[in-house]
C-alpha cells in the first residue's frame, strides 16, 4: 500500500511515516521497483508497535534504540528488557506525580465549600484591591 494508504490506516501522517523511517524508529520500509515505498502488513505492525510505545510515554530516542535492537536478534533481549524496566520506572514515577495531583483536587473538591472557595474568594479580592482604579 501507498505511505498516504498507510497513513490512513494507522492515523500517523505521511510526514511521521516518513520521519519514523529516518530515525530508525521502523524498519526501512519496502520500495517498488521504481523506489516508491510499499507498505505491507509487517511494516504496518511495526508502525502500530512504536505507536503503542509512544502512548505510553516512551521517548523516541529510547523506542529507536529498542527497534534497533530488535532488529539484531535474540542476542539482545536483556537489553531490550531494561529498557523495559526503565520505562516501567519512569511511567510509575508520572503515575506517583499523577496520583498527587489527584489527591490535591479530591481534597479541594472536598472542601470546596468550607475551604477552597472562601480562600479563592479572598485571594480575588486582595488581587482586585491592589489594581489601579479606572
Amino acid at each position: 500500500m501507498t505511505i498516504k494508504e498507510a497513513a490512513e490506516k494507522t492515523g500517523v501522517s505521511v510526514d511521521n511515516l516518513r520521519f519514523y523511517e529516518k530515525i530508525g524508529l521502523i524498519p526501512a520500509v519496502p520500495r517498488t521497483s521504481s523506489g516508491i515505498r510499499n507498505f505491507d502488513e509487517a511494516t504496518l505492525s511495526w508502525v502500530e508497535f512504536v505507536l503503542r510505545f509512544k502512548r505510553s510515554g516512551m521517548p523516541l530516542e529510547m523506542i529507536r534504540r529498542y527497534v534497533e535492537l530488535a532488529l539484531q536478534g535474540d542476542s539482545t533481549k536483556q537489553e531490550r528488557k531494561e529498557l523495559l524496566l526503565a520505562a516501567k520506572e519512569d511511567l510509575l514515577k508520572k503515575q506517583e506525580q499523577i496520583q498527587e495531583s489527584l489527591d490535591v483536587i479530591n481534597y479541594k473538591l472536598d472542601t470546596y465549600e468550607q475551604k477552597c472557595g472562601p480562600i479563592t474568594a479572598e485571594m480575588v479580592a486582595a488581587w482586585k484591591a491592589k489594581q489601579p482604579s479606572e
